[in-house]
Formats: structure tokens, sequence, C-alpha cells
């Protein structure tokens, strides 16, 4: 492909990234609210549950649906399906067809992740992998920073309503859809090997390159379950607000995801490799966890200089993950992006149900979460540590 069209569709599926997370956090913390309105928190974590594994089960085909419809005409339908059950999710008041409408729109969500990956990867040069991928989750989490404001200021717009936050949410695709039309619809596609994902996981377990970034990506979706789920609940018993986490805390301690990921990505393209930023990203997240425990004081400023050292860590894990994997990977198996999409929802899953297991003992202070936490990531060192760096 030459390069001045590589870079333009690359430019088109950037914005189009950019949308999407947009689509996807704007709603984010507010979806657990407005579930509650309906349902307890059991259930509620159920739902979510119910939600992760479906989406794993629907990706399952998501290689032979791309093979067989195209990525265009399957990311158009998903896009499309998609903006159509969330305007629904958001208008409904039947407790019924809520958490239906929740679960097929959290399926669609992780397939038009993956679509995106798929895209991303075809027009990613090898060499340059990093650098692109670094950018990709640099634009992904400048979206996700950004939106818990606008969908702030949504709330307090229309008084509370949870009707216009799901409706605009839904409508911020319209202008995805654009550019998937304009600037993707005639691209020319791999000839894509058609290998679901379970066949493509035994494969990559038996690579112990691959195995071990799969596992760091694993315990990183990790952290962000716990630190989504966890984090808030602990720092309000240790009387720092929820107003105080979301407004100083988060903003601040979320920016490594945005400043730290295109230069990273270009470091081990052209110096370093992965292994060495992989290692140290993982040693950073496991004294942080780690730190959460042990810290029990209420001043802002130390919780948002944990949390920020520990996104910087993270940081360093999913450029480095990302990077890495997708340098190893053929672009013309879309079974392999969906294997490591899906750590994400493996991920939740995996802490919703030990979070369901643990919950009599952990009560209202769940140290014990950060604890289970910190020693899977110290565990996962073990794996990236024999694996061959890519420099």
């Amino acid at each position: 492909m030459h390069t001045i069209l590589r870079n333009k569709l690359l430019l088109a599926t950037y914005a189009m990234t950019f949308l999407y997370a947009l689509h996807y956090a704007i709603p984010l913390y507010a979806t657990s609210s407005y579930l509650h309105k309906y349902f307890n928190s059991s259930i509620v974590s159920a739902i979510y549950v119910i939600g992760s594994v479906l989406g794993l089960l629907a990706s399952l085909r998501v290689a032979r649906s791309i093979k067989q419809f195209h990525t265009y005409n399957f990311t158009f339908g998903i896009a499309l399906a998609e903006i159509i059950v969330v305007i629904l999710f958001g208008n409904t008041n039947n407790p019924y067809l809520l958490p239906i409408f929740f679960i097929i729109h959290f399926m669609l969500q992780t397939l038009l992740f993956i679509c995106l990956n798929v895209f991303i990867e075809s027009f990613s040069a090898h060499a340059n992998t990093g650098s692109i991928r670094g950018f990709f989750l640099a634009i992904l989490n400048l979206g996700i920073i950004v939106s818990p404001l606008i969908g702030g200021k949504i709330l307090a717009l229309s008084h509370g309503s949870f009707s216009a936050l799901y409706t605009i949410s839904a409508l911020i695709l319209v202008p995805y859809l654009f550019f998937l039309y304009k600037y993707l619809h005639h691209v020319k596609e791999p000839a894509y090997h058609e290998v679901d994902v379970i066949t493509a996981g035994v494969k990559a377990f038996k690579n112990k390159n691959l195995r071990a970034v799969i596992i760091a990506e694993l315990v990183l979706e990790a952290f962000y379950a716990v630190m989504i789920i966890y984090s808030p609940i602990y720092l309000t018993t240790l009387g720092v607000s929820l107003t105080s986490y979301l407004t100083i805390i988060l903003p601040v301690a979320l920016l490594p995801l945005v400043i730290l990921p295109y230069e990273l990505g270009l470091l081990a393209d052209t110096k370093f490799g992965e292994k060495e930023m992989l290692v140290i990203g993982l040693l950073t997240l496991t004294v942080t966890v780690f730190l959460c425990v042990v810290i029990t004081t209420s001043d802002i400023r130390v919780w948002t200089i944990l949390f920020l050292i520990s996104r910087i860590g993270a940081s360093f894990v999913e450029t480095m993950a990302f990077s890495y994997y997708f340098k190893k990977v053929d672009k013309e198996d879309p079974s392999l992006t969906a294997l490591f999409i899906n750590m994400r929802g493996l991920a939740t899953l995996l802490v919703g149900t030990i979070g369901i297991i643990i919950a009599p003992f952990i009560g209202d202070r769940p140290q014990l979460m950060f604890i289970i936490l910190g020693c899977a990531i110290l565990w996962s060192i073990s794996y990236v540590l024999p694996m061959k760096d890519t420099r």
C-alpha cells in the first residue's frame, strides 16, 4: 500500500477511534447508576458478568464474520445496530428490556472495538507498529479522559436525563459511519484466514512470547477493572468523596495514558524494544497496587500522586503489549486480534466473579481485591522475563 494512502487511511481510522472513545466513555460512569435505578447491586453485577460472557462468545465468530461480510460491511452493520440499541437502552423504562438492551450494547461495543483494531492492523507497516499503536492508544485514551466531563455537562444541562446522555452517545457514531463510508468503503482487504478465537488462543499460548504478552494484557485489564469498580468504594471509606475522585484525582491520574503512548511506541520501534519497558510497567503497577492497601490517608494529593504513578505504569504496559503483539501476529488473521481485544472482557468477567466470591470477606473495605490484583501482576512478570524482545 502506498505510504500516502496508508497515512490517509490511518488518519481516518484515528478519527473513528476518537469518536468510538467518546461514544464508549461518555456514559461509562453513569451506566451502573442508571441500572441501579431498577436493580440492586448484585443484579447489576450479574448483568455486567452476563454481558462479558456473551461479548466473549460473540467474538468467537468474529473472524468468520469478517471474512464472510468483509471488515467494512461488518463494521457498518455493527455500528448501525449499536446506534439503535443505545438509543433504546437510554429511552426505555421497562425493567425487562433494559438488561437485554444493555447486554446487546455490551456485545456490539466489543465487536466494534475489534473491528477498529483490524483496520489499524491492516494499515500498519511492521517497522512503525509501535508508534502507530502508541498514537492509537493516545487518541483512544484522550477520548476516554474528556468523555466524563462531557457526560457530566450533558447530565447537568438536561437535569439528570439519562435519555439525553445515551442518545448523544449513540449519535456520535453517525460521524463515525461517515468516516467509515467515505474513506474505508473501497479499501482492498487482505485475504483473511478463517480461524476461530479458541483455535487462535491455543496457537498463541503455545508460543511463549505471545503467551507472555497476552497475560500482561490480561492483568492490565484486570487492573483497570479493579480500579473502576473498587477504588471509588475504597476511597469513600477513607473519607475521599466521589466528587473529588472524579473531578480531581482521575483527570490528573489519566494524563499519562494520553501523553506517553506515542513516545513509548516510538522508543520501542527505534531503541529498546518492548520487553524492558513492559517489565518496568508491571513492576510499577505491582508497587502502586500494594501501596493502595497500606495507605489509609484521606489526603487527595497523596492519592492523586499514587494513581498518577500507577497510570504511568499502565501506559508502559498497554503500549508495549499492543506494540509487541501486533508486530508478531499476521494481519490476515483477525481471530488473533479478537483474542487480544477479548482480554478486556475476560478480565471484567474474572474480576466480577472473584468479587462475588469474596464479597462476604470484603464488606466495605476491599483491600483483599487489591492484594489479589497485586499478586496477579507480580505473577505475570515471570512470564514476561523469558520472552524474546523485538530488538
